[in-house]
């Protein structure tokens, strides 16, 4: 049986865990990085030529350059995360897990401030910004990312106590 990273697995487990591993991270790929990557694309699609060009300006405005890169890495640990589970650097692979989900929601959500510039070819010539405090949302939201980081904390301080080393000896 092939060990990895202190951690004894059957070649099925570690197949199953493999695909599992891509399934999930296949589905983190579409969700934080697919839909933000390509919104402005998708939606534009739907509506008229007119409209188009004015809704991509706002929603690159409301995305942002950083959150699909933020996705991408998240793809990679949940990856990760799968196949590693239980071994001596799961613990590591949380925090990490933890601290980029929380970034990912603090960089969607604009810090808590959500500001929108309505461009004069949306509606009649009218223009104007759009102010949205979702600061509570955001800090909501920031819980289990903050719990993540508290949960792989406590993993890596169990795998890494002398006790634990003393029983797995």
């Amino acid at each position: 049986m092939p060990r990895v990273m202190n951690l004894q697995l059957s070649s099925a487990t570690l197949a199953i865990r493999v695909v599992l591993g891509i399934v999930l991270a296949g589905i983190t790929f579409l969700i934080f990085y697919y839909l933000p990557a390509n919104l402005a694309s998708l939606i534009s699609s739907h509506i008229s030529s007119t409209n188009a060009e004015t809704v991509s300006g706002m929603t690159s405005s409301i995305i942002g350059s950083t959150l699909p890169i933020i996705g991408l890495v998240l793809t990679v640990l949940v990856f990760l995360r799968v196949v590693l589970m239980g071994t001596n650097i799961d613990g590591v692979i949380l925090i990490l897990s933890g601290v980029f989900f929380a970034a990912f929601t603090y960089t969607a959500l604009h810090g808590g401030t959500i500001a929108i510039a309505l461009p004069s070819g949306l509606s009649q010539g009218a223009t104007g910004n759009i102010t949205i405090d979702v600061s509570l949302l955001m800090l909501v939201l920031l819980i289990p990312s903050l719990l993540t980081i508290v949960k792989g904390a406590l993993v890596l301080a169990v795998r890494s106590s002398p006790s634990s080393q003393d029983s797995s000896a």
